[in-house]
């Protein structure tokens, strides 16, 4: 997810926290994180029990390919990205646009 690290800046600046959801466990999580620089939580969902219960989407986890959420100060999912292969990354100019109008708005 080199295109979030890259971005995470921004993201921040926008008062969002970027979450990376993987079907994975611990150890292969902190293998990932001692390889790459990552500046953003990666979660855990062994069993994909969370993604079934919250975003009923178990059927894009079975296939082992990553979320990514960007999180509010209030806690709320305001985008989501499922991706349909392991190397897929979203296109961060559709969320940080979201994210500036939002900021715009509550501004006013």
């Amino acid at each position: 997810m080199a295109q979030l690290r890259h971005d995470y800046k921004k993201f921040r600046e926008l008062n969002t926290e970027v979450l990376v959801m993987v079907p994975n466990g611990p150890r292969t999580i902190e293998r990932y994180k001692t390889t790459n620089a990552v500046p953003y939580p990666i979660l855990s969902d062994k069993g994909s029990a969370v993604a079934g219960m919250y975003m009923q989407v178990k059927r894009f986890f079975k296939i082992g390919t990553p979320t990514v959420l960007l999180v509010d100060q209030k806690g709320r999912i305001i985008y989501a990205h499922y991706a349909r292969s392991v190397i897929e990354e979203p296109d961060n100019q559709e969320p940080l646009k979201i994210l500036a109008d939002l900021k715009e708005k509550s501004s006013k």
